[in-house]
């Protein structure tokens, strides 16, 4: 019985804290409200979102694979790398911070992302520009 209580006890201590992951890792550069920085880090919300949104296998590979080179938002040229957060956190983390960002950016809480979603991800090939191509072609169709 001992046994069965502390694991119940346990488990919630071990699920990943996605808003205290985006602070620790994402806030920096892009704000705890996902607003940017101006000439550093755009923002991780708006019109442009909805549409990568739509791709959930693009988030999943920005964090896993990081992102780099040339990107505009909205009016806003960015030059710069983010870095791949694949080699740090396990998928689980990661996708509690997919999870947090979604919920920053105003989406519903019904489909969190998924420790298999950020798996598949990484079993891709993919490098930063990689990941800066496939933002292209989504924005492009």
């Amino acid at each position: 019985m001992w046994r069965w209580l502390l694991a119940t006890v346990a488990l919630p201590a071990l699920a990943a804290d996605g808003a205290a992951l985006y602070a620790q890792h994402c806030a920096t550069c892009h704000q705890a409200d996902a607003s940017g920085t101006v000439g550093l880090a755009p923002s991780l919300k708006g019109e442009h979102w909805s549409r990568l949104a739509a791709d959930r296998s693009y988030l999943a590979s920005v964090l896993v694979h990081g992102l780099s080179g040339a990107i505009k938002v909205g009016s806003e040229n960015f030059v710069g790398s983010m870095p791949p957060f694949g080699p740090q956190l396990d998928d689980e983390a990661l996708a509690a911070v997919a999870t947090q960002l979604r919920r920053l950016q105003g989406a519903p809480d019904d489909k969190p992302y998924a420790a298999a979603e950020i798996r598949s991800a990484r079993e891709q090939p993919g490098s930063p520009p990689q990941t800066r191509q496939m933002r292209a072609r989504i924005l492009d169709k």
